[in-house]
């Protein structure tokens, strides 16, 4: 056995909702191309043995319990090894610990119980600034290794971060047997006729040489992996919700430098988070996704 199947290889998180089904539908599939094992996941507080209608901490923990017995038996209907761990405390630092030696976590959009909030709020935030691997948050309506798994649309613009989330991109194509569409958002204040004695098309055509450029070694690792870059105008937000139509899976990094400047830190994440069609990952700078 190998070191990556001594590893937890992917991790998600259940709580027995729709949403965090999906989750582990997406990440059985995402364990089976990658050969390493699955790691569902579940959290629960103690503090509910002390609210006005207490629960004895015994029965907490049996509850939480059979969430994960139901979560891991849906795992093993689509995985081949499947592990299953039972955390007390915050989702995130049990994800977390779980994810030290993982190569991906997977969450769902939206859950309850010990995952409530998971990609809506302080959960998030501390997955995306502090996993030690990187994170996807899945769609409901979507699903890896479904028919038709769209193209892999990811977000650059030369910072350490979106060139993990480069990485990350050719990694998931090259497992889904898809396309690569690297998107450069172009500021539209920065168009032809707005500043004066500025060669503005000069300008974005170095934008596009950049951005191949930042692509081409990727091209030559992964030289099956069909391969689109675009420069296009507009707010990060917008472009990246407008490419994403159609695509499998969105990737984007912690931080970026102009355009993507805070894309996983305040409005422009949660526009992905909450309108994405499509599955999100978020890559960490010296990420690379590990396939």
């Amino acid at each position: 056995m190998d070191d990556r199947r001594k590893s937890r290889g992917i991790v998600v998180g259940y709580d027995g909702s729709a949403q965090s089904e999906t989750a582990v539908r997406w990440a059985a599939a995402e364990a089976r191309l990658r050969v390493v094992p699955l790691t569902v996941c579940h959290a629960w507080e103690v503090y509910l043995a002390g609210a006005p209608m207490a629960v004895p901490v015994a029965d907490l923990h049996g509850m939480a319990q059979d969430v994960l017995n139901a979560g891991a038996e849906l795992a093993r209907k689509e995985a081949d090894e499947v592990q299953a761990v039972l955390g007390r405390g915050a989702a995130a630092s049990v994800l977390m610990e779980a994810a030290e030696d993982a190569e991906l976590v997977v969450v769902g959009s939206r859950g309850h119980g010990g995952f409530a909030d998971l990609v809506l709020g302080s959960t998030t935030a501390a997955l995306a600034a502090h996993a030690p691997c990187p994170i996807v948050a899945t769609r409901e309506e979507t699903g890896a290794g479904r028919d038709g798994f769209g193209a892999v649309v990811v977000g650059v613009d030369g910072s350490p971060a979106s060139l993990a989330a480069l990485e990350l991109a050719f990694a998931e194509a090259h497992l889904h047997r898809a396309a690569v569409r690297a998107v450069l958002a172009w500021p539209a204040y920065a168009e032809a006729g707005t500043l004066p004695l500025v060669d503005i098309e000069g300008l974005r055509g170095l934008a596009g040489e950049r951005l191949a450029a930042l692509v081409a070694p990727l091209e030559e690792r992964y030289p099956g992996v069909p391969v689109r870059t675009d420069v296009v105008t507009g707010a990060p937000r917008e472009v990246l919700l407008d490419a994403a139509e159609g695509a499998g899976l969105l990737v984007v990094g912690t931080r970026g430098l102009g355009g993507f400047r805070g894309l996983l830190l305040g409005s422009v994440s949660h526009a992905l988070l909450h309108h994405a069609p499509c599955a999100v990952a978020v890559a960490h700078a010296g990420a690379d996704g590990g396939a």
